[in-house]
């Protein structure tokens, strides 16, 4: 199961002026993609075939998606935010609105569609994006979903090569892309900057966050840091020694060269117009 991973920095008017309007031409077209709008029925976008909805009782630990081959979707004691968020791609503080129970209710969802035997693998990313859009068919259908866009003036991160160059940065040579990360190790394959930046660094941060390194293909690389919620480290003895490492800004520096630039820059956001707890079955 898998559940979802300062010092000021002043720039030239003319540099954070473009780098603004970039982030802004880049919304523009991630709001005209299919699944956005008000609108609820959308005949055109993918659906699941056979869909199961139920209530559940369960720890909030305990939630997350199964691996599921076929296109499936297979979620245990999610929350409708977390769903919603998951099925358009944002962060959860980037869907807003809603009632008290879109944080509190959770389902466990089972969703196949006509051919879930097909070789629709959950690695492809051109299965998981079919896989968002069947979901955000889903909560149109059966939770009556209606939302709409909107953007924000926000505090954002900048991603960016640090002074000394990027290092431990290894080009890949794989075919597949795999990340695994427990909370304080991470180990990529076949990952860009790009998806580091938008699904890892900004669910750590909790701010959008934008890839500006121009390190362009996938790199293989891992990442060891200590969260800003971890325990004392052990003491140390001689049959175990204490190991310790730096905050998450200190490590993407020290270990990749990269850096973290606060900024701030328009955030896509969406806002919950319409949502109905849907009727067991």
């Amino acid at each position: 199961m898998v559940g979802p991973m300062t010092d000021p920095t002043t720039h030239p008017p003319a540099s954070q002026l473009a780098r603004r309007l970039a982030v802004a031409v880049a919304f523009l077209l991630l709001g005209s993609a299919p699944g956005w709008g008000q609108s609820t029925a959308d005949p055109g976008r993918p659906a699941f075939d056979v869909i199961s909805i139920k209530p559940t009782e369960g720890f909030p630990r305990n939630s997350g998606f199964h691996g599921a081959a076929g296109g499936v979707l297979n979620a245990t004691n999610v929350t409708l935010r977390f769903l919603i968020s998951w099925a358009y791609d944002l962060r959860e503080d980037q869907v807003s609105g809603g009632p008290a129970w879109l944080d509190t209710s959770r389902y466990e969802i089972l969703a196949k569609p006509v051919d879930s035997d097909s070789a629709d693998h959950p690695e492809s990313s051109q299965s998981q994006e079919l896989k968002r859009l069947r979901t955000q068919s889903l909560l149109a259908d059966r939770f009556h979903l209606v939302l709409h866009k909107d953007t924000k003036l926000q505090p954002i991160f900048v991603l960016t090569v640090a002074r000394n160059g990027p290092k431990a940065l290894h080009k890949s040579t794989g075919e597949n892309r795999d990340s695994f990360s427990n909370g304080h190790h991470m180990e990529c394959h076949h990952i860009s900057m790009g998806f580091l930046a938008k699904h890892f660094l900004a669910n750590q941060t909790g701010r959008s966050v934008i890839d500006q390194t121009g390190l362009d293909g996938d790199f293989d690389f891992t990442l060891d840091w200590s969260p800003d919620d971890a325990p004392p480290s052990p003491v140390a003895d001689a049959t175990s020694p204490a190991v310790s490492f730096p905050p998450l800004f200190l490590a993407l520096q020290d270990q990749l060269g990269l850096k973290l630039e606060p900024q701030k820059g328009p955030v896509e956001v969406l806002v919950i117009d319409r949502i109905e707890k849907p009727a067991e079955n």
